[in-house]
């Protein structure tokens, strides 16, 4: 073991080595638990001999970066919402106080990556080889059918596709697990029982020659989740009768449901009871666990599927916390205990004797139960890998870190903290608490970011529009409308502004920012579609133009009882002609007086000071004009620009 595991790591750093000394700094770091992790060594003690795999593979999260992006916004990523209430002071687009790389995230632990977009290619062939340095047998991959379409397309196919080649490469393998539970009648035909034939037929024909198709003796590993009885035993049998005369045996494995589905002779294995039953009953996920009387349930559960002659199967949950992204408050919360809820679980399973072991979940950030390295868990020892340390350890292997992602990958803001060295494109330094009182601007800079090297103000240069402003000149946003809309109030409907930026044509993809200052009814928000190359896209399922509103940034209330909304629109591409930025109303829609719309590019120049070394104070040459919006950014020594930051001078 001590030959192999100096093999890998040898290995593995030649691999980072290509990628830059920065990957090999990091694989170094962190190639060796912490010392004295009692958590790891307790898992040393199992000697797990069974198949151990994990599932729910989220492949649904969205970013708008990335250099193979798939879709241009944050897609279940989200700033704080609490019990249903959305923080707007802390949106995913702010950090949290005193660092430079931790967006505002709706979970209790924050990735490895910082939130990342599913489909990258390097994001998956990490996620992967992460999961096999684990010990993992494969990845359970979470298929969703589309709400359009009757249910019969899985989506976004395109990302599985991707996978599955990855997978060949890394030579392991993807199980299939199609959650057509949380499919409800009310949105989709998903569940209708024809729907569900041909679903899975299309899906298992798609990929069966693919030798990256998790099997068990030669037959397609097909997972369903049944605990709502969504399909009955009758149904069920019909459904798996169908698909295997369409495609051949399969592997099905069913969790919950009624005992009568273990009659049906083509059910291979059954999941029963497990960990998440604490949540439903007292003292719903609060210490202390009646464990006991799961082990009686879990025993029952694999005596009945023993009787009828099926693999038994535990799923197991290292912890549980959904109160931040469902806004629920009842559903309750079970925690890691350090990690020693894990190493409980997995010690009754033990004694059951399963077949193979279900952990979950992969990457499920929303429900915080994720083995996916993270700086943070419902605690962090200082090893984001610590989990994976675990599921390695207990069946007597050496977890190896894998190799990063490409930088471009990844969020710019956890760049610097990723990698030692800065490369371009990465967020530049972080401005905090700014503040501006006459004509002395303060502020901090956000630690565990880029080095500053300069700061500029713009408020002169910065492209704006205000109601009445339609007299042509030679300025860079116009009002296409103005006869129509040019009092800036929207009531409604299909009325839009439109505006174009000649004085801001560009060449190439850029991260703008547009500032709205808005006065609207409680319910109603501000819209944007902009202009870029890459315009529609399908998220989910449906169609989607590149677009954000005012609750994607920073918002602030006004003295006159406005608001100032901020916010970046990503990838934009503006050409000077009608339709780059188009603003509209969403939500109730109800009458709404648009003040004022700003646009900054972090090429505007306008007053620029030094700030190295490190200064945390100026003074501008002259007192800002008062009410007029001005944006300080600062950047690093290859000109990245950091958060800008847009203030309203007094």
């Amino acid at each position: 073991m001590t030959r192999w595991k100096g093999f890998l790591i040898g290995f593995m750093l030649i691999c980072a080595s290509l990628n830059g000394n920065a990957q090999g700094e990091h694989a170094t770091l962190y190639s060796q638990p912490v010392s004295g992790d009692a958590t790891v060594a307790a898992a040393k003690e199992l000697h797990l001999e069974m198949p151990i795999m994990c599932r729910e593979w989220h492949i649904w999260w969205g970013a708008p970066y990335g250099k193979d992006a798939y879709m241009p916004q944050w897609q279940h990523w989200q700033g704080l919402r609490h019990y249903g209430i959305f923080d707007q002071s802390k949106t995913i687009e702010q950090t949290v106080p005193g660092l430079a790389w931790r967006r505002n995230l709706n979970c209790t632990g924050y990735p490895l990556l910082g939130p990342y977009d599913s489909g990258q290619r390097d994001i998956i062939r990490w996620q992967l080889q992460t999961a096999k340095n684990a010990g993992l047998e494969c990845l359970n991959i979470h298929l969703w059918p589309s709400i359009w379409d009757n249910g019969l397309d899985m989506t976004p196919i395109h990302i599985v596709d991707i996978a599955f080649e990855v997978a060949e490469e890394l030579n392991y393998p993807i199980a299939l697990h199609d959650e057509i539970m949380f499919r409800d009648p009310k949105i989709s035909k998903g569940r209708e029982l024809q729907n569900c034939i041909r679903r899975t037929v299309s899906i298992l024909k798609r990929y069966q020659e693919s030798p990256a198709l998790y099997c068990i003796d030669g037959m397609p590993f097909y997972y369903l989740q049944n605990w709502n009885n969504w399909i009955s035993a009758t149904d069920m049998a019909v459904y798996v009768a169908a698909v295997e005369e369409a495609v051949g045996p399969v592997y099905w494995i069913v969790e919950g449901g009624d005992n009568a589905i273990l009659e049906i002779p083509q059910i291979k294995a059954y999941a029963g009871s497990h960990v998440d039953w604490f949540l439903h009953t007292p003292p719903y996920g609060a210490e202390p666990h009646p464990w006991d009387k799961l082990t009686e349930l879990m025993k029952a559960a694999a005596d009945t599927a023993r009787a009828h002659g099926k693999k038994y199967v535990v799923n197991i949950k290292p912890r549980f916390n959904n109160t931040n992204a469902r806004g629920e408050s009842g559903r309750g919360v079970i925690s890691g205990d350090d990690g020693m809820f894990l190493i409980k679980a997995l010690k009754q399973a033990k004694e059951l004797d399963p077949d193979f072991i279900i952990l979950a979940q992969w990457n499920d950030y929303e429900e915080c139960a994720f083995i996916e390295p993270a700086w943070d868990f419902d605690g962090f020892n200082g090893d984001p890998y610590r989990y994976c340390r675990i599921v390695a350890a207990s069946m007597d292997k050496d977890f190896i870190p894998a190799p990063l992602p490409n930088r471009e990958c990844l969020d710019p803001l956890i760049r610097p903290k990723l990698f030692s060295t800065p490369g371009k494109g990465d967020c530049g330094p972080v401005l905090q608490n700014v503040t501006l009182k006459k004509n002395t601007l303060r502020w901090t800079f956000a630690k565990e970011g880029s080095a500053p090297e300069s700061l500029r103000v713009i408020q002169n240069k910065l492209p704006q529009w205000i109601p009445g402003d339609t007299t042509f000149r030679k300025q860079p946003l116009q009002l296409a409308n103005g006869a129509s809309m040019g009092d800036g109030v929207l009531t409604g409907g299909k009325e839009e502004l439109r505006f174009y930026l000649p004085g801001m044509v560009m060449k190439e993809d850029a991260t703008v920012w547009v500032g709205i200052q808005f006065k609207a009814p409680e319910g109603t928000e501000t819209f944007v579609n902009y202009r870029s190359v890459h315009e529609n896209y399908r998220i989910d399922s449906r169609w989607e133009r590149r677009h954000a509103d005012d609750r994607s940034g920073c918002r602030r209330s006004m003295s006159d009882g406005s608001e100032l909304a901020w916010f970046p629109l990503y990838g934009a591409r503006f050409n000077g002609t009608e339709g780059d930025i188009i603003l509209r109303l969403s939500g109730k829609k109800e009458r709404t007086e648009i003040l004022r719309v700003i646009v900054w590019h972090p090429e505007l120049n306008e007053l620029g000071f030094p700030t190295h070394p490190v200064s945390t104070k100026i003074e501008l040459p002259n007192k800002p004009q008062s009410e007029q919006p001005l944006v300080v950014c600062a950047y690093d020594s290859l000109g990245n620009p950091g958060l800008p930051v847009v203030l309203i001078p007094k």
